[in-house]
Order: structure tokens, then sequence, then C-alpha cells
């Protein structure tokens, strides 16, 4: 069965300190709104931005909740990776995922491959490939992965569905996650194990009802939420999704989610973008009512 995983924002205070009652009562409600698993220090938990004791700590406060996570634990420093990896045997979790070395230009593939080689050499857990192309620079596609041999699931955050279904053509038994928002029927119906999406974080009731309707064979109102919440989700991207993130889940969930840190800034312009919610809102309702 596809599953929805959500990867989770870290919340913020204006002392830029994660909020850990904050987080751990998101965590909550994403798992009792049907949320399969949660994908922590990802891109939308700002995870790049993340040191690695805080990254550890995101860790921490959600393994209170669920123990259904995919730790992601990339960064520029390979040593303070391989710490956290290291560090990751004492949670039951079902995965430790990271993303290439980044900004780096022009790394040769083997060094890629290696590079995740000596993760896995040291990963008490399954080891995810998070593949970023935009974010990162580097695309590590289905035959990198069957080159490096040891990968056991991936989160592509990519808005070609052809480009996630190769790793599933090349590596037999792998999990595959599509990451974006716009595709998350398709990843629900075409094989892949399912979606990883940010905003599961606001709206993951929409993102549940989906896959439902999709079991159910109810395809014309999987196709309307999905055009639904490509529209939410094209808005949050014209406001800068990292920062939209935060407003969109405090207007949608009815909750104080903090806010996030820079460089990545608060929107203030709140009142405003919660009139155009509210619209979007309505909309959700009459589909659902239908």
């Amino acid at each position: 069965m596809p599953e929805i995983i959500s990867p989770i924002i870290t919340p913020f205070n204006h002392n830029n300190e994660i909020e850990k009652d904050k987080l751990k009562l998101h965590a909550k409600n994403l798992i009792e709104k049907g949320i399969d698993a949660l994908f922590v220090n990802g891109t939308t938990g700002l995870g790049p931005s993340l040191r690695k004791e805080e990254k550890l700590k995101n860790l921490e406060i959600i393994y209170d909740v669920t123990n259904k996570i995919i730790f992601q634990v990339g960064g520029m420093d390979i040593e303070e990776t391989i710490e956290l990896i290291k560090a990751s045997k004492d949670y039951d979790i079902i995965a430790i995922a990271s993303y290439p070395l980044i900004y780096y230009p022009r790394i040769p593939e083997e060094h890629i491959i290696k590079y995740f080689k000596i993760l896995n050499d040291h990963s008490p857990h399954p080891l995810y490939l998070y593949n970023y192309p935009l974010a990162t620079g580097k695309d590590v596609d289905a035959k990198i992965v069957q080159k490096i041999g040891c990968i056991k699931g991936v989160k592509d955050t990519n808005e070609s569905i052809a480009h996630s279904l190769d790793y599933k053509r090349f590596n037999e038994g792998i999990k595959v996650y599509n990451g974006s928002d716009m595709l998350i029927l398709t990843s629900m119906s075409t094989g892949l194990d399912g979606s990883v999406a940010s905003s599961t974080n606001y709206l993951p009731e929409l993102a549940v009802k989906i896959k439902q309707y999709i079991l159910n064979n109810d395809k014309e109102k999987a196709i309307k939420l999905q055009f639904l919440l490509s529209d939410i989700a094209e808005y949050a991207r014209s406001l800068g999704s990292l920062s939209a993130n935060y407003i969109f889940t405090e207007f949608f969930q009815g909750y104080d989610i903090g806010i996030p840190r820079g460089p990545i800034f608060e929107l203030e312009n709140k009142k405003e973008i919660f009139t155009k919610l509210s619209r979007y809102k309505e909309r959700l309702m009459e589909i659902l009512e239908q």
C-alpha cells in the first residue's frame, strides 16, 4: 500500500531555538491525521541550516511521538554525518537518509558512490538516498544508485515521475517516494511506494483523502483534490514555500507552529495570506461535500 510521508517542519522561536512542545504537537497531529511516517531534517525542516545537535534533538523529540521516522543526516561535514548515524543506533526507526555532498561542483561519480558506501558502513539502519537535484546541483539517478548497491530507499524530489520510476526499474526491491506536491496522486497510482510532500504539513487530511480515493478507485475526486492541492502549493511557492509552510500550517491546522530561522525568514503579511487561504478552504469543503 502506498504511504504518505511528511517532511516535518522544524519550529523555531525568535531566539532561534527549536520549539520542543510545538514540534511534538505537530508530529502527534500528523500521525493522528493518517500520515504514515515523518521525514526529519529534510529541506522543509530546514535541515541544511541545522547544527548536528539540533538534528539529533529533532529526532529525540519526534521519537517520543512515533518511531515511524526517516532520519535525514546529510550535511557538509562527513564526520558530523557519521556521528549522527552512529547516534541513531539508540532509536528504532525506519531508516537514515542523506543527500550527496552539496555546493561543490563537478564531484566525480565515483566519489558520490564512495560517500554513500561510507555512510552505509556505519549505519545500523537501512540507508535511503535523498535526491533533490534542484537544491544540491547533483542528480544521483537510478543508474548511480545501482552502482552504489546499498541504497534501500529513495526520496526523489523531482517533477518527473519517469525519473522516480527508473529507481524501481533499475533497482529491484528498492522503496521509492516522489517528493513533489504536484504528484501525490500520480505517486499513489503508478507503482511508487508513496509520496513525501511538504504540503502534508498543512493539509495532511487532503493527502490522506487522495490516497483513500485512489485505493477506492474514485479517481474523479482524487483528481479534483490533487488539482486543489497543486493550486495551494503553487501559492506557497509564490510566497517562498519554506516560509509559507509555517503560516499555512497555522491556518489549516489551527495551532502556532513557530517561525523559520534565517536565512529563511518569517512572512509578515499573515492577514492577507489568511484571506486568500480562506477561499481555498471553501473550495476544499465544496469538493469534500460532493
